[in-house]
């Protein structure tokens, strides 16, 4: 197996780890941005949008038990297969980014009524 280009799971491990470094770095940097929104709610939205399209998982293939981030698994399937191979992995993402624009705006509500209670 060494060589013949398949990656081990210390590969698959340290691809990973990169990722989710890089992806934390752009994610401070878009919150930074985001701050300078008045309506935070749009901030806090547009957040969560941004971490459920970066760090959703999806298996790379159907026989595989890897997983990728579903934007890169989608957009490879779409690339590679073609047709409508992509939603394979567009339906977790969509599921994913609904989830966290609820979660983000719900938060938001959530935080205003405990507010309210303190004296």
């Amino acid at each position: 197996m060494g060589g013949t280009g398949m990656l081990d799971i210390y590969d698959y491990l340290i691809g990973w780890t990169i990722y989710i470094a890089a992806g934390a770095l752009c994610y401070i940097i878009f919150y930074r941005f985001t701050g300078i929104l008045r309506f935070k709610p749009l901030a806090n939205a547009l957040r969560a949008v941004l971490i459920a399209v970066m760090f959703t998982p999806w298996y790379v293939s159907a026989e595989d038990d890897l997983l990728a981030p579903a934007i890169i698994v989608m957009a490879l399937d779409l690339v590679t297969i073609g047709g409508t191979s992509f939603v394979r992995a567009m339906v977790p993402l969509t599921l994913a980014v609904l989830f966290a624009v609820v979660v983000a705006l719900a938060g938001r509500i959530v935080q205003k009524r405990f507010r309210g209670i303190q004296p």
